[in-house]
């Protein structure tokens, strides 16, 4: 099976089989080739079930190509709350290519962040974040929680959550988080986000400074989100050119108020309510 948290993309021998493409949606895994399974997809289900299962992984990513087609994504409900701690692996794996269309089972995948598998906890940070509605505020917090997770790749995959989450979701996960967890790290980072609104480099700064590790680590996250800021210094440079054109067009974009101090796409850094 690709280990995608150890490496979080398709491993040499997958490669030959299967391109992955990431997207707004959701993960897409496009066969190269023919299922390495002659089993139907009802079959792949219910061997995944089982719990005399020995399958080397192969047989989770055959079965996505079935899931919605030839087996209803419901099924996918079943592997997220087996008793097969295997079986909720897979589930947890394959949700990862989902997106609201199983908005219904963040409940059960906010189950799974409590799971044993560190692995399973890391995939179920990603679901939640991908699968997520407007209602689901306090899932959203549960899989910020994993900033705390006793295990690094856990800790690492809700880092990610934080740099890839757009506004909303990050502004809910953060304000639930502050509730449920009153006087502590969780609650310091929507106070800190409360207090330096508005000037991202210093929420950033504060954050990073902080004393609380996982205050710290959701100011890596942020400070890896995607954003242009444009530096003023940068622009004089430009104004400053031998080159007339370049001199020219920098006067005029500062002249004109064409260049903003903090020009912000997808800003971490929480709206304004």
């Amino acid at each position: 099976m690709t280990d995608l948290f150890e490496a979080m993309r398709l491993s040499d021998e997958d490669s030959e089989v299967a391109h992955l493409y990431f997207s707004e949606g959701g993960k897409i895994l496009l066969p190269l080739g023919k299922s390495r399974h002659a089993m139907r997809g009802q079959e792949m289900l219910e061997r995944r079930l089982a719990l005399s299962d020995d399958d080397d992984g192969t047989l989770a990513n055959d079965f996505l190509g079935e899931l919605g087609r030839t087996v209803p994504l419901e099924s996918l409900r079943l592997l997220l709350t087996s008793v097969n701690p295997r079986a909720r692996a897979t589930g947890a794996f394959l949700a990862t290519f989902q997106n609201r269309n199983i908005s219904s089972m963040v409940g059960e995948l906010a189950g799974l962040l409590a799971d044993e598998q560190p692995r399973t906890r890391f995939d179920a940070v990603e679901s939640i974040l991908r699968c997520s509605t407007r209602k689901d505020g306090h899932h959203l917090a549960q899989a910020l929680f994993a900033l705390d997770d006793k295990h690094e790749g856990v800790r690492m995959g809700a880092v990610q959550f934080v740099r890839y989450a757009r506004d909303w979701p990050l502004k809910l996960a953060r304000q639930h988080a502050a509730v449920l967890g009153p006087r502590t790290a969780f609650s310091a980072i929507d106070d800190i986000a409360g207090e330096w609104r508005g000037d991202p480099s210093g929420m950033i700064r504060a954050m990073l400074d902080h004393a609380e590790p996982v205050v710290r680590r959701y100011g890596l996250g942020l400070a890896g989100r995607a954003r242009l800021v444009v530096v003023d210094a940068f622009v004089e440079w430009a104004r400053a050119s031998d080159d007339p054109e370049i001199s020219k067009l920098a006067s005029d974009c500062l002249k004109r108020k064409q260049i903003s101090h903090h020009a912000v796409w997808h800003s971490s850094l929480p709206a304004i309510a």
